[in-house]
């Protein structure tokens, strides 16, 4: 549970729901992801594959007021998709040059290291599905796809949510992609990751060994990164 001595700034906290109209707008979103659903999540290193704790939180958070005196987050989401694809692009593993438009590289150290996750649920899982209907009652829709501040504090009170929430356990909830648009990624909680290992069967493969690397690297709008330009992912 996130510390109660962590104060929310007031420029964020003007913008949050209290956990009152989260639960009860969320109530009716929880979904189920049935037995034998795959899960897949791009990582750079074997430890990331389920981490024990994390140093950066991203777009969830939890911000960087939670970081511990040893530089980590005891408190974190794990990230992954129910689509390779999405996975992908969520992770940088596909991202875009600034200097060449209309184009996508794989940047080379994830060619090198990268590694594709695939967990397939050996049990049903219960998660929350943050929906259009759902962001557009709460009023949230615009800054859960871009405030990336806005969201981190938002992520640590979904941490409460989930744990308000009727009926049993959920994993995490599943949220609107920024980087595959019109695609849903997941957060599964650091809170859940006991559970979560217990209940699936992981699979571990190189991603350079994929063919999915390959028919990426064969598209039309793939372009390496020009050599002494400067790529923004």
């Amino acid at each position: 549970m996130p510390s109660p001595n962590i104060v929310v700034p007031p420029s964020i906290a003007a913008f949050l729901p209290s956990l009152d109209h989260l639960r009860r707008a969320l109530a009716d979103a929880v979904v189920v992801l049935p037995a034998g659903t795959r899960l897949f999540r791009a990582v750079r290193h074997p430890a990331a594959v389920v981490p024990a704790y994390v140093q950066q939180t991203y777009r969830f958070g939890p911000p960087e007021a939670l970081r511990g005196p040893d530089g980590q987050f005891s408190l974190y989401w794990l990230y992954a998709a129910q689509d390779l694809l999405t996975a992908l692009w969520e992770s940088g593993f596909c991202t875009n040059d600034m200097t060449q438009p209309g184009t996508f590289y794989i940047p080379a150290a994830v060619t090198q290291s990268g590694l594709l996750v695939t967990f397939t649920l050996q049990e049903d899982l219960r998660i929350v599905d943050l929906h259009g209907t759902a962001l557009s009652k709460l009023g949230i829709y615009d800054r859960i796809h871009g405030d990336h501040d806005w969201c981190q504090w938002f992520g640590l009170q979904m941490f409460d949510v989930l744990d308000g929430l009727p009926g049993g356990a959920v994993l995490g909830f599943r949220y609107p992609s920024r980087k595959h648009k019109n695609h849903g990624a997941l957060a599964v909680s650091s809170e859940a990751l006991d559970r979560f290992r217990n209940s699936v069967g992981v699979q571990v493969t190189p991603f350079a060994l994929m063919p999915h690397y390959e028919a990426l690297r064969s598209d039309a709008n793939y372009a390496d990164p020009m050599s002494g330009h400067f790529s923004i992912d």
